[in-house]
């Protein structure tokens, strides 16, 4: 047996990756890496073949390219004598519906396919070909995004599907380099499958793998691959430690919430967020952490507060005179992803031009442009306060925000939900609803524009 195969045998067989008989559902794109795996799957000492079904995702991206794709999985899965099932969707018309950009549309119908095809076919097992390197390049990924230790401790070899608990993904290939893999294939014959698009540095991923880890590996660390994994590795530890004294300080009656090292309290509220079924946010989180008995909007009309015993409670339905204390800061530069506050998503975008390049965007509803360089770098976003002062444009002068929502005829319930952005300098650049403020306007000298999005 080959020594790749002996590999992912005997990590098969010491954390037990296919119980049972149940059909595994093995994902295939036709390129190097999942063709590899299915290889391996029928080849190694598992006794596993009779159980697999191939499984394509056709995203439609590449027109012919992504048809041919299909077939050529197709044909390999007759080859192995095996079962074949196809999923399909526009995945570039899908992600002018949805946000979060065009390759995290692209996982998600992804993997909501398999999901469905697995509770379809009765397994709970999904098979998937990521490897050390796809590992190392998730860490930048989430690195850049701000994650905390749980998500730089990247991927495990066996996990549950967010969509459904019950299916268990599995990643037999984990622990491998490409280059193995690499090596396996060219060794073994096996044909595959090139998409072009995964050249294509436009791709946060692709431009990892391209250009930011082959320069560290040559200017700083060529070791950079074994020690990123080192540090997700320690990641993850810290975050099961942080985690396992979270759960017992939460099984503790008049413990002292304040006593708490910062990382366990953040823990803490995290994990009675999810027990309320509350999406959690680093800022939410803070909010909670760094204020007592404060009303905190979590979603319209719905507040919570952290007690100073540190449990979080729910609070009756919001009075329309109180003010909501709720922020969203927000780096623009590194801001890559959706953020959502207040009921609200939003996302970002800066892009060069000025004077003609607005004319040329045109009006777009829930969409705004300003001057990048008056809005900074930084903003805020959060809700109306007392003392409030804002300059729609083309008037002259700051007006009181309370006297605007007056003479708009906005009901004073809908004044408080309404999300305001505040620029870097403290001045309010936007209102929900209102024309945008007058000294952030695109101008004759304006160099680069900031295209503010929204959706409720």
């Amino acid at each position: 047996m080959h020594p790749l195969a002996e590999k992912v045998s005997e990590l098969a067989r010491t954390q037990n990756l296919f119980p049972g008989s149940g059909k595994i559902v093995v994902a295939v794109s036709g390129g190097l890496d999942s063709m590899v795996l299915l290889d391996l799957l029928v080849g190694a000492e598992l006794n596993i073949k009779g159980r697999l079904v191939v499984a394509h995702f056709n995203h439609q991206l590449r027109g012919a390219e992504s048809d041919a794709d299909a077939v050529f999985v197709e044909e390999s899965a007759k080859s192995y004598d095996l079962p074949f099932e196809l999923g399909c969707e526009d995945v570039s018309l899908k992600a002018q519906e949805l946000t979060g950009g065009l390759e995290a549309v692209a996982r998600e119908l992804r993997h909501s396919f398999f999901v469905s095809l697995s509770n379809r076919l009765s397994c709970h097992t999904v098979v998937l070909a990521h490897h050390l390197d796809d590992q190392v390049e998730t860490f930048f990924i989430r690195l850049f995004r701000g994650a905390g230790n749980r998500g730089l401790a990247g991927m495990s070899v066996l996990s549950t599907s967010h969509l459904d608990p019950e299916v268990r993904l599995v990643r037999p290939l984990l622990e491998l380099r490409r280059s193995e893999i690499e090596a396996y294939a060219q060794e073994m014959g096996i044909n595959h499958r090139e998409d072009e698009s995964n050249n294509d540095t436009r791709f946060l991923r692709n431009k990892i793998r391209q250009d930011l880890l082959p320069y560290m590996s040559e200017l700083f660390n060529p070791s950079i691959h074994r020690q990123i994994i080192k540090t997700m590795g320690l990641a993850g530890d810290d975050s099961d430690c942080i985690d396992e004294l979270a759960i017992n300080w939460l099984s503790k009656e008049h413990a002292n919430f304040e006593k708490l090292p910062v990382a366990v309290q953040r823990k803490v509220l995290q994990r009675q967020l999810f027990s309320k079924s509350i999406e959690s946010s680093f800022d939410l989180i803070e909010s909670l952490r760094t204020q007592v008995d404060q009303a905190i909007e979590v979603s319209p009309g719905k507040r919570v507060s952290r007690k100073k015993t540190g449990k979080i409670e729910w609070l009756p339905l919001m009075d329309e005179r109180e003010f909501l204390t709720g922020r969203c800061e927000i780096d623009l530069f590194g801001q890559k992803d959706e953020i959502e506050f207040g009921g609200v998503k939003f996302w970002f975008e800066r892009i060069p031009g000025g004077l003609d390049k607005l004319a040329e965007l045109g009006q777009k509803n829930n969409r705004e442009v300003f001057d990048a360089t008056s809005i900074g770098r930084h903003i805020t976003l959060r809700h109306w306060i007392p003392g409030d002062r804002f300059q729609p444009i083309g008037q002259v002068g700051k007006k009181k925000l309370q006297d605007i929502f007056v003479n708009q005829k906005i009901p004073s319930s809908e004044r408080h939900q309404r999300v305001i952005g505040e620029s870097d300098d403290g001045r309010l650049f936007w209102v929900k609803g209102l024309r945008i403020a007058d000294p952030f306007k695109v101008k004759v000298s304006t160099a680069e524009l900031l295209l503010f999005h929204w959706k409720e």
